[in-house]
């Protein structure tokens, strides 16, 4: 049976874990450049939740308040 966890991430455990991107190695300018930014958004609000199955990363969830969003999704 599989094992979901959901790890909410800050400053400290992004330094430890990392963000979740595939394509890119760790020490790349783009997941540099992404985990800069992401430290950046967490002092707005932003949440970033990694999606752990069975010990390993397979997805995220990310989203914040809608004023600091670039990507409002508008809905009645």
């Amino acid at each position: 049976m599989s094992k979901v966890e959901l790890i909410e991430l800050n400053n400290d455990l992004l330094e430890g874990i990392g963000s979740y991107c595939l394509r890119s190695k760790k020490k790349s300018s783009g997941y540099l450049n992404k985990n800069e930014w992401l430290n950046n958004r967490f002092e707005e609000g932003l949440k970033y939740v990694q999606v752990i199955d069975n010990k390993k990363q397979v997805g995220f969830i990310e989203y914040t308040e809608a004023e600091n969003s670039s990507r409002v999704v508008h809905a009645d």
